[in-house]
């Protein structure tokens, strides 16, 4: 059920996004702000700190966990499954932060600019999705691992993919993150 909510907070990403690119290219001004300034500041706060869990989680994922499929296979192949299935069953704790951390950018766009500018907002946004755009490689790597065991090459697959995100995040985390820093947030009524 889960993950069904997570795809649903993707789909949802990529419509906002889509429809923000559609307006700017269309009108080309921004995105009409639906969402006021308080509700904005309290949007972009959260955002950052979305932002900080999954930059920490995808590199704790790239330097830790999946090197751990390494070791495992090397156990063999029943090995190799167990910790899968246990790597599965604990993925809520990271895909659910890391979808709503991509939705909450994108309804950004769509909101008054308080915390982070406007041009800030789309780079973050941009990133966001381009670590959206990495996650079918590493769950094709995760399937061909799942269906026919270990091996380099979905390993290597896995890795690159994950890389791509981690950058991807952790670009959109320095940015935002710095831009929250350099601006005066707006007053809270």
């Amino acid at each position: 059920m889960y993950f069904l909510f997570f795809l649903a907070m993707l789909a949802a990403t990529l419509l906002l996004y889509g429809g923000a690119v559609a307006t700017t290219a269309i009108t080309r001004r921004s995105p009409p702000t639906f969402i006021g300034p308080v509700a904005a500041n309290r949007l972009q706060s959260v955002g950052i700190a979305l932002l900080w869990w999954s930059a920490g989680v995808t590199w704790l994922l790239y330097f830790n966990v999946y090197r751990i499929h390494v070791d495992m296979s090397a156990l063999g192949n029943a090995a190799f499954h167990a910790f899968a299935r246990a790597y599965t069953s604990r993925l809520p704790v990271v895909v659910l932060p890391f979808g709503a951390m991509c939705l909450v950018w994108t309804l950004a766009l769509w909101g008054v600019p308080t915390r982070v500018s406007r041009r800030a907002l789309w780079g973050v946004a941009t990133l966001l999705i381009i670590s959206i755009a990495s996650t079918p490689w590493a769950a094709g790597a995760h399937d061909l691992m799942h269906d026919s065991g270990y091996t380099d090459e979905a390993y290597n697959q896995l890795q690159f993919a994950h890389l791509v995100r981690s950058l991807a995040v952790t670009a959109a985390t320095v940015w935002a993150h710095v831009e929250a820093w350099r601006l005066p947030s707006a007053p809270v009524a």
